[in-house]
């Protein structure tokens, strides 16, 4: 069975943001991208976490490639892909990850919505 693993959000200012998880809301960061823009995984005690994904600059909308998105983890991810593809999902090629620390997918739900499923060496809570 697959678990919700994280929902991803975007942020203007992705610092700020992570802070008031932290502080408002006892989230612990489990990851940070050191990256600019900056991203950040926030788990709290159930394993259950939020991507916060730093606005890029000059960038005014929400580039729903990355965001708005329900991740599940599943422990096997060739086998979960192969049987999603059996109900017909068609996952999007440019976002295929493969490898031994990493393996991930999006595809959409019969209504549309983005849905991603990952297989990550370490979990995200640990």
């Amino acid at each position: 069975m697959a678990k919700i693993e994280h929902f991803a959000i975007y942020a203007k200012d992705a610092p700020a943001l992570k802070d008031f998880y932290v502080d408002a809301m006892g989230m612990r960061v489990v990851l940070d991208s050191g990256g600019n823009p900056p991203g950040y995984f926030l788990a709290d005690d159930g394993g259950m976490a939020i991507e916060i994904i730093g606005r890029p600059p000059g960038e005014c909308g929400t580039n729903q490639r990355w965001i708005c998105h329900l991740a599940f983890w599943v422990d096997d991810f060739a086998a979960e892909r192969a049987a999603l593809e059996a109900r017909g999902m068609v996952f999007e090629m440019e976002t295929l990850v493969d490898n031994d620390t990493f393996r991930t997918g999006f595809f959409n739900d019969p209504e549309g919505n983005r849905v991603q499923i990952v297989w990550r060496s370490r979990k995200l809570d640990s």
